[in-house]
């Protein structure tokens, strides 16, 4: 029997439609392509990815998507899908080290503000920052207060950069990626990868 709901009793939120729409476009694309493509381990029913320093299991009937026991997150989901349906060929990063700014021409909205507010609890931890990034998989670099090139995916690294507020500047956090990330990502989905930076960086210092 069909269930008929009216408007006032149920409305998929726009998480649910995300998510769902993030599933459908797994489900559409030829899996046995981009597990060739990234040589992915696989079996009848799963395939696996890594991202972020964590292995991700993908559920090939239904498009679910997990990381150990739990359900992955809208932002995990977007990121990893958006990777694997889009790419037609392996990374090949160029050092041409690019702001968030410069990528998303068609908006006004680049600001990172949100980012420090994410980042707020590491306040006078610089430390803890800095071995966070190191159990992402981060490499320490040059430049801010603590800086970190990130693995993302095999052959995608982010450049995370932080400066912690003193007298005259507030707290700030910089975000750069390769010139190249356009072939692999839109640019709205380089924010939810931000998301999930800030994210696991605050679980691996147990301040989420």
């Amino acid at each position: 029997m069909t269930v008929e709901y009216k408007d006032s009793e149920y409305k998929e939120s726009k998480a649910e439609i995300l998510r769902r729409q993030s599933i459908e476009r797994f489900l559409k694309y030829d899996q046995e392509k981009m597990i060739a493509l990234f040589n992915l381990p696989c079996d009848e029913e799963t395939i696996s990815i890594d991202f972020l320093g964590k292995t991700y299991t993908i559920y090939r009937k239904s498009g679910e998507l997990m990381q150990g026991e739990r359900f992955a997150d809208l932002d995990e989901m977007a990121s990893i899908y958006e990777f694997l349906t889009t790419a037609t060929h392996q990374p090949n990063e160029t050092n041409d080290w690019r702001s968030i700014a410069a990528l998303c021409t068609n908006t006004t909205d680049t600001s990172l503000g949100r980012y420090v507010e994410y980042l707020r609890p590491f306040e006078g931890k610089l430390t803890l920052m800095q071995e966070a990034c190191s159990r992402l998989g981060g490499i320490p670099a040059d430049k801010g207060d603590v800086s970190s090139l990130i693995p993302v995916f095999h052959g995608i690294t982010v450049w995370f950069q932080y400066w912690e507020a003193d007298d005259e500047f507030p707290a700030s956090v910089q975000f750069l990626w390769d010139a190249s990330i356009v072939d692999f990502f839109r640019w709205s989905i380089l924010w939810n990868i931000m998301t999930c930076i800030t994210k696991r960086m605050k679980e691996e210092a147990d301040l989420a």
